[in-house]
């Protein structure tokens, strides 16, 4: 067994590679591979138990947050995030009403489970994967303006879609909501898990000033960067926000180090061996993490197939739509906004949080799970169709031109 598990590792991280080469080279993108590859590792060929396996999801969940956002966030140019964050709330906002609202109709409706359920199908669903749109965005050929939107789009999401099922599920059990508790609970994610993460980040600057040429120094800073996610999820905020703008402050130290009017060193802290170790970190957990979405698959019913696929296609509906809201008199391209409008993944954290029903033993908890997972497998392929249809539309274009 245990050659088994590590042969099957060496497997998934040379396709990791090879996915990830194409993706450069193509525009293919390589998740949609990764989660075939899982499925045949899981579901097809069982060398691994999906219910087995399920019990990770939280660990995984955090882990990919926290390595994969913070690489993100090193890519990262902080005039950009200034600016873009207005543009950026704005499409969360829309995104995850408007996709919110049509799954919540569409189950009622067609479906007939009770609207507040619907709702709470809908706040599951509501926003795309974090985790994906980083792993996407750094390296798909948009400006860094659409990617920065993109970026910060998706955790916003991400906190939007944890806040809002949480409260709709304690509605559910006791009958009440208090809309007060919502606001000041949203606001203090964001608000704490900004501040934890840019104090961290500061504070960590200035310690690698003294220790960032001495062994491991690459691998505390790892240690800082879970640290901060831990510390921001236990006073109430968004670890994974933290984690983000961790890596934007280390990623711009130059702009740092003349906002807080402190003298820089002359050797670059966060140096390209630092960004190439993380980025190496980030393509194992990713790699692992796509694997592990389809491992964990394991839809058998056709009608539940269908309506998944369905509801995937009302979300392309409902994303274009707000990406046309959001970005009226932006200086975005239209090829900016076709992807904008296509990077719609669900990822683990919908997986996540579509077995809370379960552990709170409501109604519908079974379809939660499975049509969530149906969600998460059409966008990807939505997805991965799309940036690759776009992007070779793209270069035809500019060869036409040439």
């Amino acid at each position: 067994m245990v050659m088994l598990a590590l042969v099957t590792a060496s497997v998934i991280i040379v396709i990791g590679f090879l996915a990830s080469y194409f993706f450069e080279r193509t525009g293919l993108p390589d998740m949609l591979f990764l989660i075939v590859l899982g499925v045949i590792f899981g579901p097809v060929l069982r060398f691994f138990d999906p219910t087995t396996v399920a019990g990770l999801a939280p660990y995984i969940a955090a882990l990919a947050l926290v390595f994969i956002l913070f690489d993100g966030g090193l890519k990262m140019n902080i005039y950009y995030i200034f600016s873009e964050t207005p543009r950026a709330e704005l499409l969360a906002m829309i995104g995850f009403v408007m996709s919110a609202t049509v799954i919540a109709l569409f189950t009622h409706y067609v479906m007939g489970i009770p609207l507040l359920y619907g709702v709470l199908f809908g706040s599951i669903c509501g926003g795309s994967s974090s985790v994906v749109v980083v792993s996407l965005a750094t390296r798909m050929k948009v400006s860094e303006k659409c990617a920065t939107t993109m970026v910060l789009e998706s955790a916003i999401t991400d906190i939007l879609c944890i806040v809002v099922s949480l409260v709709v599920i304690g509605t559910i059990l006791t009958g009440q909501t208090d809309y007060a508790i919502v606001g000041k609970e949203i606001t203090a994610q964001f608000s704490t898990g900004a501040v934890v993460g840019v104090l961290f980040g500061v504070f960590w600057l200035s310690i690698l000033k003294k220790v960032a040429r001495e062994p491991y120094a690459y691998m505390l800073t790892l240690a800082i960067v879970l640290v901060a996610y831990c510390v921001s999820e236990y006073l109430g905020g968004s670890g994974a926000l933290s984690s983000l703008l961790f890596g934007v402050i280390l990623g711009n130290e130059k702009e740092i180090f003349k906002i807080i009017k402190r003298e820089r060193t002359r050797d670059t802290l966060i140096d390209e061996g630092m960004r190439r170790f993380e980025s190496e970190v980030a393509f194992l957990i990713r790699t692992f993490f796509f694997v592990y979405l389809g491992l964990i698959a394991t839809v058998t019913n056709i009608n539940l197939l269908i309506l998944g696929v369905i509801l995937s296609f009302l979300l392309l509906c409902a994303r274009y739509a707000a990406v046309m809201l959001a970005t009226v008199r932006s200086p975005f391209t239209r090829d900016d906004r076709n992807i904008m409008s296509v990077v719609l993944t669900r990822g683990l954290a919908a997986s996540v949080l579509s077995t809370l029903p379960m552990q709170r033993s409501l109604l519908y908890a079974d379809l939660y799970v499975n049509i969530t997972l149906v969600i998460i497998m059409t966008t990807a392929v939505i997805c991965t169709v799309g940036v690759l249809t776009l992007s070779r539309k793209r270069v035809e274009e500019l060869a036409f031109k040439t």
